[in-house]
């Protein structure tokens, strides 16, 4: 849901919290307090302690909607395995060992499952009961449930948006097919991700005023009433299919064709096909707008081995084994072949798949080793992220 912008912030640390930024396993009341005293002056995005406390309790400054889980849980197994710990790794020709990496690192937690054990996990900055916020991890639970409506023959990804969504015909969005939305190449105006955009603390950039639609980013008088009108009012930069650019409105439009399909809420499809089927053991939530639409780009907050479970599904051993389809290898295989920002993961080679999210977050994929991943993370007072994947993937020869 972010792109780095390098802004020097000011914390607003006062009461419990810490002048010295370290992660704080538990907050007081007085913690709690000074935190939203903080955000209050500030933004809860602006990074450190801050980001520490709204990463791990978005609810208590947006709307959400619940993402309930279902009666019986999967249940993993567990085969701890320290040595994972103690892989040699390097970065920037220095060498340190696995666990002393993540150490250095503001890593919240990390979890590694082979098949459906567990073989490594750890929580340095959180419990592992917590719902913490995925940020644009959001953005492939969006795009699977697009697949399992694919699997369905309830959506064409061939058709256009606007034989979806009538609301688009005749505006810039009529004509451009869903996977060039899915595949972010729609063409239109506003990406985060484009050079120079500072699109997250320019008012007049159209990607501010869509996330300040939805109450992401401070409001102005620029602030359109509705995010669906506004969308309505992008024009196309190039055409479709021409170029691929990182752009939440395309996850926002996915998002909203499953709902018109199905006429459900988000928050009840995630439930109904995606946490329901995986065995989620926890509920989860969408943050929503103050009008009750929900962040389908970047706003699920779950806990570490709800992450985990739902990367399973994307597994060789668990796509075979399931009696309910979600997504299936031929999608898989989709994926893999068509490389980054297909069906909207961030990263893709011909074995793996990893999508992260603003502030760190992610989730590793081995499809055909059916290795998982995943961790929480969050972003430093300069919106320095940690980018975890280089480490990763060094670890992962060693699992078996």
């Amino acid at each position: 849901m972010r792109y780095r912008n390098y802004i020097i912030v000011l914390l607003f640390v006062t009461g419990g919290a810490h002048s010295a930024f370290c992660q704080q396993l538990i907050f007081t009341a007085g913690d709690s307090y000074a935190m939203h005293d903080s955000i209050s002056k500030s933004r809860w995005d602006w990074g450190g302690q801050i980001s520490d406390y709204s990463f791990r309790h978005m609810s208590e400054f947006f709307p959400v909607a619940i993402i309930k889980k279902p009666v019986q849980a999967f249940i993993f197994r567990s085969r701890i395995n320290n040595s994972i710990g103690q892989i040699t790794v390097k970065q920037n020709e220095a060498s340190t060992t696995f666990e002393k990496y993540l150490q250095s690192k503001h890593v919240s937690s990390i979890i590694i499952l082979h098949k459906d054990t567990i073989i490594f996990e750890r929580y340095y900055g959180m419990r592992p009961e917590e719902l913490h916020t995925l940020q644009s991890v959001t953005k492939v639970i969006t795009s699977t449930l697009i697949a399992e409506l694919e699997n369905e023959k309830k959506i064409d990804l061939t058709n256009t948006v606007d034989s979806y969504l009538p609301e688009l015909k005749g505006t810039a969005w009529q004509g451009i097919s869903v996977r060039d939305v899915l595949y972010m190449r729609s063409g239109i105006e506003g990406a985060e991700s484009a050079p120079g955009a500072h699109a997250f603390t320019n008012p007049k950039y159209p990607y501010y005023n869509f996330e300040a639609a939805l109450g992401l980013l401070p409001k102005t008088d620029s602030t359109p009433s509705s995010v669906f009108k506004y969308i309505a009012t992008l024009k196309r930069k190039s055409e479709p299919g021409e170029k691929v650019e990182y752009h939440s409105v395309n996850t926002f439009i996915l998002g909203w064709i499953t709902e018109k399909i199905t006429n459900a809420r988000y928050s009840d499809l995630v439930a109904e096909k995606i946490w329901g089927p995986m065995g989620a053991s926890s509920n989860a939530y969408v943050c929503l707008s103050s009008s009750g639409v929900p962040w389908t780009h970047g706003g699920i907050s779950a806990t570490l081995r709800d992450l985990a479970r739902f990367g399973m599904l994307f597994t060789k051993d668990d796509i075979a084994r399931r009696k309910k389809k979600i997504i299936g290898m031929n999608q898989i295989s989709q994926i893999l072949q068509d490389g980054s920002l297909a069906y909207q993961w961030s990263f893709v080679d011909k074995e793996s798949m990893m999508k992260g999210g603003f502030g760190g977050q992610g989730v590793y994929i081995n499809p055909g080793k059916n290795i998982v991943i995943a961790y929480f993370n969050f972003i430093s007072s300069d919106w320095q992220e940690t980018n975890l994947l280089p480490i990763i993937k060094q670890v992962v020869p060693s699992i078996r």
